[in-house]
């Protein structure tokens, strides 16, 4: 766990159906639920399938490419641990594996003037401690 002086941010607390998403996270993966009947992925994780109401979805490993749906741009800290990453960069996220697969996240390694709907990205992992990596996301290298 790295050392700090400054706040934690609020890390996610995982639950049995979000486990093997952080799981994937911890490996720097990212994973998605895929619904064994008709293939529809989901995000966040669901106890049924969305699109056709099947019981049986899995988590299968994505690319992690994606490009910028939304987003905005926080000036003040949300919280504590928070105030020496301003300005923070909320947004969502669309998936390259599927129409409208939309992930939340922040996004970092890029100025808010810098920012445009379908921006390409790259999913990027931050190692908070040894239980928890973010997923974030970043301009693809290009």
């Amino acid at each position: 766990m790295p050392e700090t002086d400054s706040p934690q941010r609020p890390l996610p607390l995982p639950d049995p159906l979000s486990e093997p998403f952080w799981a994937a996270a911890r490996r720097h993966e990212l994973h998605m639920q895929k619904c064994e009947s008709c293939g529809r992925l989901a995000y966040p994780p669901e106890i049924a399938c969305r699109a056709c109401g099947g019981g049986r979805l899995a988590f299968t490993p994505v690319s992690g490419r994606a490009t910028l749906h939304s987003w905005t741009v926080l000036h003040d800290p949300p919280s504590p641990g928070f105030r020496d990453r301003l300005p923070v960069i909320l947004a969502v996220v669309e998936l390259e594996e599927q129409e409208r697969l939309l992930m939340s996240s922040n996004l970092i390694g890029i100025a808010p003037e810098d920012l445009r709907i379908g921006l390409p990205l790259e999913a990027l992992f931050e190692d908070v401690t040894d239980d928890c990596t973010l997923v974030q996301f970043g301009p693809t290298e290009r």
